[in-house]
């Protein structure tokens, strides 16, 4: 049942994510990542970008994502899905709140061009967790140019 499950949740993940790109949504990335919290375990989920590179923004942007963490436990492969809200100040300083089945982690670190974060923070386990202790991670972002920040010269 848990096989089945995952293969539907990632299938819906890359359709969206498909759609999403032909549909000209040029605020949505894949995210890809590695997190060490106690436990190794990759990361693959999507983020969607909250605000525009247009305007006055001072600020990096404001994103919201899904994904899920892969990871093995006793010689078998699990996940545990998690939600996000990542805010980026000065367009390279990043804070992330994420919570999961397995825990809440909050986190700052740093971005770059808003390509890939380097992370670091603790993480709270939620119920009989591994998920736990000071936790490291980097994730990098695959969308469309409009996605990323600009490069700023004076």
């Amino acid at each position: 049942m848990k096989r089945i499950f995952s293969a539907l949740f990632f299938l819906l993940l890359i359709t969206t994510f498909a759609e999403a790109q032909s549909t000209n949504l040029d605020r949505l990335a894949a995210n890809i990542g590695y997190q060490y919290m106690h436990v190794k375990s990759g990361y693959l989920g999507a983020e969607y970008r909250l605000n525009s590179n247009q305007g006055k923004n001072t600020n990096g942007p404001l994103t919201v994502g899904v994904g899920t963490y892969l990871y093995g436990s006793k010689s078998k492969f699990k996940i545990a899905p998690e939600v996000h809200l990542n805010q980026t100040w000065m367009h390279f300083l990043t804070t992330e709140l994420s919570a999961s089945t397995k825990n809440l982690k909050p986190s700052v670190g740093l971005s770059v061009f808003n390509l890939m974060r380097f992370q670091f923070g603790y993480s709270f386990q939620l119920g009989d967790s591994n998920f736990k202790g000071f936790h490291f991670g980097f994730n990098i972002l695959l969308g469309r140019s409009s996605f990323y920040d600009e490069i700023k010269v004076y």
